[in-house]
């Protein structure tokens, strides 16, 4: 019944991608077949007229991503083609379907394939087949990962792999897994501080392993940059171009701290600062509670206050940048926040995109309402902060 349910809820990912295209798929379409048919050397460095719509400000790991499922859509479009050819009974109409949908399934796919790995390595920790199936069914997951077709899912799964070897103490893996996270998507970066502590602390006789934090980067971007200086050019490409993004905002369109006393898109250089002052209060505490406990759930919990403060209180925050709470919220049993914000969450990524049209729900969207959200946000952070 169980496997009958999972290839269902599959399914219905498939169904969904199809039937959206926001306009960041345009850009992963681009980077994806800029990538195939570009020597990836020159990728980062082909001037803005290369691209259709903006040039790639995401990191090697994702650049492979949007490459892979470019040439699996070419690759399955070819193999339709040829059968259609061959075999007379088969069903032409597959063809025209692939050529409508086809860049759709596959640039979303590695997405849905992670929102599945997430729900594994969930298991993994709990051993309970009941909450990877409830991680599964959460709409504001889906909608984020098979409707929208964000990458967020396959960055958690890599990072939430990488915990779970560390707490197995398969030391090599855990930084491996680590690394990969990393040069997928910085998202989870706000927790590298509270990730070395905990691995030097408990297994400081093998710090050496966690060079595996440097090298898998280096490995995956070494095709962009086959140069001795890589090291140096893909932090310059990280400072330069990726972290700082595209846009100076206080807030892109997330209902955190700033929300309450800013315009959507707003530009203020004192509240980014305040913003960076309070993260690095979040994470201070963070690695306090860490190094005096110095336990797994502990550690875990510390993660989970640092990458939910670090939405709620740093500048440039965008709506779906609250993803990585999510796994470790239902990892460590805190179901009623996982409820409540699963709710907030879809609602802010509904926001400003409004897709599919319910007009019901868009009529709803008030300065006041997504100011009472950004206070329902703040309040579970301050209920996850006294545990």
């Amino acid at each position: 019944m169980k496997k009958i349910l999972l290839v269902l809820l599959f399914l219905a990912r498939l169904w969904l991608a199809v039937h959206a295209k926001h306009g960041d798929m345009y850009n992963n379409l681009d980077w994806g077949q800029g990538a195939a048919t570009h020597p990836l050397a020159e990728f980062y460095e082909l001037p803005k007229e290369a691209w259709p719509h903006s040039r790639p400000n995401q990191p090697p790991g994702s650049i492979f991503l949007h490459l892979a499922s470019y040439q699996l859509n070419s690759s399955t479009y070819q193999v339709i083609n040829f059968l259609n050819a061959k075999l007379p009974i088969f069903p032409s109409k597959l063809v025209w379907w692939w050529e409508l949908h086809g860049e759709l399934v596959t640039i979303k796919l590695p997405s849905i394939i992670a929102d599945f790995l997430l729900a594994f390595v969930i298991f993994k920790f709990t051993r309970r087949p009941l909450i990877s199936i409830f991680y599964l069914l959460t709409p504001a997951l889906w909608y984020n990962s098979s409707f929208w077709g964000q990458t967020d899912s396959v960055v958690a799964a890599l990072a939430l792999t990488s915990l779970y070897f560390l707490r197995q103490k398969r030391l090599a893996l855990s930084p491996l897994f680590f690394g990969l996270s990393l040069i997928t998507k910085a998202s989870w970066a706000p927790i590298l501080p509270l990730y070395l502590l905990y691995f030097l602390k408990n297994h400081y006789r093998k710090f050496h392993l966690l060079s595996l934090l440097v090298i898998a980067p280096l490995i995956v971007s070494w095709p962009f940059h086959p140069q001795l200086d890589l090291p140096v050019w893909l932090a310059n490409l990280y400072l330069t171009r990726l972290l700082p993004g595209e846009s100076g905002f206080i807030t892109v369109n997330a209902f955190n701290l700033w929300h309450l006393f800013f315009a959507p898109r707003a530009v203020s250089f004192v509240a980014a600062n305040i913003g960076s002052v309070l993260v690095g209060l979040v994470l201070c505490i963070a690695l306090y509670r860490t190094w005096k406990k110095n336990t797994f759930p502990v550690f875990l919990h510390s993660c989970l206050l640092v990458l939910f403060g670090t939405f709620l209180f740093a500048s440039r925050m965008h709506e779906r940048y609250l993803y990585p709470v999510f796994p470790l919220l239902i990892i460590s049993q805190r179901y009623l926040t996982y409820a409540v914000l699963s709710v907030t969450y879809f609602l802010n990524l509904y926001s400003d995109w409004w897709n599919p049209t319910l007009t019901w729900l868009i009529s709803l969207y008030t300065p006041t309402f997504t100011k009472i959200i950004s206070i329902v946000n703040l309040s579970a952070f301050a209920y996850e902060a006294k545990r």
